[in-house]
This record gives structure tokens, sequence and C-alpha cells, in this order.
């Protein structure tokens, strides 16, 4: 399939609005655009999210990096990326500030602006927004790109969410880094095991292993400790390892640079009763 829509007109724009895009909640949501309607450079990510329930379509690196962060945060509940605004507020706010509104290229049809995110999270038991753009530092050289954030920034204090900034450069590497390594142990929507609830089994045992025994070594040493001991393929038990730390039943420090090599007294089990039940247990 190609990419990139060829004539973005009123037509167009009434026709995705038909089909619900920039409309729903967690799984249901659809995004304004997809990847498959830019030119990709290449930098495009399609993740699928447990937490949120479906696929995500992000536009840049710098999406896919806060896309880490924000899946990570217990407080987040939901995070809809290219989320429309309503051209209506857009343009008011534009002739308000007296800020040149964008118009697709070509064309007299005013821009849907979008925010890179709309997350919900909660704050002492409330629900409440944050807007998300995320730029790079080039980026913000250029008085276009400005002129637009200062646009979203606007409609979104009309709404009462409040708006965000978030330059790529200046996040965070080495956790993000982590959150990645650690993601990346999640099985896929279509992923086998070697038998169903394999991982969930495994899961389980290491927690008890872990908790009936001290270890004097490194997380790699264990694991392949762990991979002889329930004979098991190698690289088994290091997979586990990271299903508990995406699950947070094993923590670790984030910004550890070599988080394989940390000693295992660095990890602490932190899974409530009830939610990793031992294997054997009752």
């Amino acid at each position: 399939m190609s990419r990139g829509r060829k004539k973005w007109d009123e037509g167009v724009i009434a026709t995705l609005q038909r089909e619900g895009k920039g409309r729903g909640r967690s799984a249901t949501y659809q995004p304004w655009v997809g990847i498959l309607d830019f030119y990709s450079d290449g930098r495009t990510h399609e993740p699928y999210s447990h937490k949120f329930g479906r696929t995500h379509q992000l536009l840049s690196n710098g999406e896919w990096l806060t896309f880490l962060m924000l899946e990570w945060a217990d407080d987040v509940v939901d995070a809809r990326e290219q989320y429309p605004l309503d051209r209506d507020i857009t343009l008011e706010v534009a002739h308000e500030l007296r800020i040149p509104h964008q118009y697709y290229p070509g064309t007299h049809v005013p821009f849907v602006m979008t925010l890179d995110f709309l997350v919900d999270r909660v704050r002492d038991g409330q629900e409440y927004l944050q807007a998300f753009n995320v730029k790079t530092a080039d980026e913000l050289e250029d008085p276009t790109v400005i002129n637009q954030l200062e646009i979203a920034r606007a409609s979104c204090h009309g709404m009462d969410i409040e708006h965000h900034i978030i330059i790529t450069e200046r996040l965070p590497k080495q956790r993000l880094k982590n959150l990645e390594w650690i993601r990346d142990a999640q099985l896929d929507e279509d992923a086998t095991e070697p038998f169903p609830g394999f991982f969930e089994e495994h899961k389980s045992r290491m927690v008890a292993d872990i908790r009936a025994r001290r270890y004097d070594g490194s997380l790699t040493d264990y694991c392949t400790s762990y991979d002889r001991r329930y004979s098991v393929e190698k690289g088994v038990g290091l997979r586990v390892a990271r299903m508990l730390m995406s699950a947070k039943a094993l923590t670790m420090d984030l910004n550890n640079p070599t988080v394989e090599l940390a000693h295992m007294d660095t990890f602490r089990l932190s899974a409530l009763p009830g939610r990793l039940r031992s294997v054997g247990d009752e």
C-alpha cells in the first residue's frame, strides 16, 4: 500500500469523521491519521500495547519514546495519539492570536491540527487530561512550528487541558533504553508458546524461586542458573525476568546502564499477595 494521501479536502475530512477517526477510548480509539497517511522516512512505529488494548500509530522516534514513558506510568489510563482538535476552535484561536492557521498544501482547506498525545491520568482518584506535542530541538527553531504549538496550547487551555511540549533530545536516554529492553520481552498478539500458559507458569515459578533463596550473582548469572535448573531453553529465564519487570513485580533501577550485570540484591519483588501465585500455591 502506498503511503501518503494524494489530496486532502473537505470530502476526505468528512469521510474520516464518519469512520470514527479521532474518537473512542482505549481499545476503541482510532487516531485521526496513521503512518500510511504520510511518506515515511523509517522512523514510524506501530507497537501493540497490552495496557491500552490496541496497536498505536506513532509518527516519529520522539513519539515512540514518549509512548514508552506514558505506557509505563501507573497514573496513565489511556493515551490517544494523533488526537484531532476541533477546527472551529483552532481557527478562532489563530484569529485571536493573529497567528496564521495552517492549510493543506495547494488547497484552501484548513488543516486539522492534532495533538501527538491526549492522555488520561488519575490524580487523587480523579481523571484529568494532559496534552503532549513532541518536537526535536531543530523543529523548535522553525517559526511555523512555534506558531502551531501556540495555537495548540491556547486551544487546550480553553478546554481546561494541560498542554506540554516534549523535546526529544531532553528525554532520559538510559531510562528509555531500559524500558525498551523490558518491553521487548512481551508476547506479541500472535506469539506462540511451548504450551499455553508457559510464560505465566514460569513467572510464578521465578517469583517463588527468588523469594525462597538469595542468589549471590548478577541477573545474567541468576537467569542462566534458572534455565539450567528448570530445564528450559537458553534465554527463557532472562525473558521471564523482563516480563516480571514489565508487570512491575520485579523492580530495578531504570537508570542503571548495565541492568543484566546488576547484582540480584539490587532487584526487589513487589508482587502483591495473589497477584502472582507461586507454582503449587492453593
